[in-house]
């Protein structure tokens, strides 16, 4: 890996994103990060958008900049997602449900579409998308959170049988607890119940992750 990688990142301003751009800043890449704030990562290989990816037309104007300024984009990881109170099913307004919907499935769809793009050009890119174990897990309270987790690990074989002929990869990551201003603002009761259910009754580090995504990306 050179200097030249271009690593492009969803939701960097906080938790797993921002977590992610400073591992690979360290490691060498040339970080392209966007969230719908102010850039939180200072490194001199990041650069920062102010983008909401659930935008259709930003998401498009983003990637026409990332075209511009870098010719390419070596790797994807779509991180950007919503993670809210728990309801069930019968107590989850429409709204809500939208909003899981939008940040969840629309924005990986936008970004991997625009993205994927230059690296059919290519002929070479690696896409990483990430999920969640909830979406195996079937936990009360988590209709609308797992099933747009769900979708996004089915779009993504999709994806991955679509790109796979120009020799570009798609893979999903389904990350099981990690600790991010998100996961804490839950409080202990509630992740003390997901570790539980969890067959290694630990918090994954973003480091842990990382390494999932460098082999991915490899």
């Amino acid at each position: 890996m050179t200097e030249s990688q271009i690593m492009v990142i969803t939701g960097t301003s906080r938790g797993i994103g921002r977590g992610l751009a400073e591992h690979f800043c360290r490691k060498g890449y040339r970080v392209v990060g966007c969230s719908r704030s102010a850039a939180t990562v200072e490194h001199p290989n990041y650069h920062h958008s102010q983008v909401d990816v659930t935008d259709e037309k930003q998401v498009q104007s983003w990637v026409r900049m990332i075209r511009t300024e870098f010719g390419k984009a070596d790797v994807l990881v779509c991180n950007v997602g919503l993670v809210k109170s728990s309801l069930l099913t019968a107590m989850t307004p429409g709204k809500l449900l939208e909003e899981f919907l939008h940040t969840n499935i629309s924005a990986t769809f936008y970004v991997c579409r625009e993205i994927s793009k230059l690296m059919v050009l290519k002929r070479q890119g690696r896409i990483v998308n990430i999920a969640s174990i909830m979406a195996n897990l079937h936990e009360p309270g988590t209709s609308a959170y797992a099933s747009t987790k769900a979708a996004v690990i089915e779009f993504s074989k999709v994806l991955a049988k679509e790109v796979a002929p120009t020799g570009v990869t798609c893979n999903v990551l389904s990350p099981s607890l990690v600790e991010t201003e998100s996961s804490n603002d839950f409080g202990a009761d509630w992740k003390a119940r997901m570790l539980e259910m969890q067959t290694i009754k630990r918090l994954a580090t973003i480091e842990e992750l990382a390494h999932s995504i460098q082999f991915f990306a490899a």
